[in-house]
């Protein structure tokens, strides 16, 4: 990345791919991260699977990073980012890239499980984080303002527009709404087998101040997702710097042992029970080297 303080416009490169940003302070903060190894299994799992797809779809574009990426490699993003202050950001990062730009179709709103208006609450401003729920655990238990009045569409309904197949790959990182929205778009996905990324935030879940509940919460929310995302063959788990596969035979196993194992994450006060970061299903076998 080369990039430096102020208003200079970092420029994000991986594996000979380049795209530019915009100068904001929150966009040049956003690129380090971005290139810090903080999303290598993310970007590990787009450079294994986009060579076989023609689009991404991008649930939770936060300021373009990831769809400008695809962008590298695929013929259309559909790019969906319903915080007003982070779709700004956004716009302007894609309008940095006009080789890239017409391949990126943005979209003004979040995906849900209906079409609805509600409350995008956040911590600071133009908040990575920002979710539909307002108190999330942090060092605690947190409570985050009203942002914004945000429109949500179903997402199962947009999904059909677009017309995912197996050369898609949909990457959901929606902070903690992304377990209501798996399920609804579970028959989606049992059809259309697209590759999957999924960011879990089981953090963003909180029944009460009490440990114990909220475990509870976590633990029953993964295993819903888990049964709505049965019809996937293989699941894949980013750990020791590789991408894992959990075939059919392994999967109760593997969900008996990492489900109910209690897991640090960074900047959180309780271990987390359930899924944790990032986990991905497929129908195909993962190419090697991911």
């Amino acid at each position: 990345m080369d990039a430096t303080a102020g208003l200079q416009a970092p420029v994000v490169t991986r594996g000979g791919r380049s795209f530019r940003l915009t100068g904001h302070a929150l966009a040049v903060a956003a690129a380090r991260e971005f290139c810090s190894g903080f999303e290598e299994g993310t970007l590990r799992f787009f450079d294994a699977v986009l060579p076989r797809c023609t689009r991404m779809v991008d649930f939770g574009a936060y300021i373009g990073l990831t769809a400008l990426y695809a962008a590298t490699h695929v013929e259309t993003v559909f790019a969906f980012e319903p915080s007003p202050m982070n779709y700004e950001l956004l716009a302007r990062n894609v309008a940095e890239n006009p080789d890239l730009a017409p391949r990126i179709r943005l979209f003004r709103h979040g995906l849900g499980v209906r079409d609805q208006m509600v409350t995008l609450y956040a911590k600071g401003v133009a908040d990575s984080g920002s979710s539909i729920f307002r108190d999330v655990e942090r060092d605690g238990v947190v409570s985050a303002r009203p942002d914004a009045v945000i429109p949500l569409r179903d997402a199962a309904v947009v999904l059909r527009e677009i017309g995912i197949d197996r050369g898609s790959l949909l990457k959901i990182d929606i902070e903690g709404a992304e377990y209501d929205v798996l399920r609804a778009i579970a028959p989606v996905l049992a059809e259309a087998k697209p590759w999957l990324h999924v960011s879990f935030h089981p953090f963003n879940l909180v029944a009460a101040g009490d440990a114990y509940q909220n475990a509870l919460l976590r633990l029953r929310s993964a295993l819903t997702v888990a049964e709505a995302l049965a019809s996937y063959r293989f699941m894949h788990l980013y750990a020791d710097e590789a991408w894992c596969t959990i075939g059919p035979a392994e999967r109760m196993d593997f969900l008996r042992h990492y489900l109910l194992s209690a897991k640090p994450v960074p900047r959180i006060a309780t271990p987390q029970y359930g899924f944790v970061h990032g986990i991905a299903f497929s129908d195909e076998a993962l190419p090697p080297g991911a």
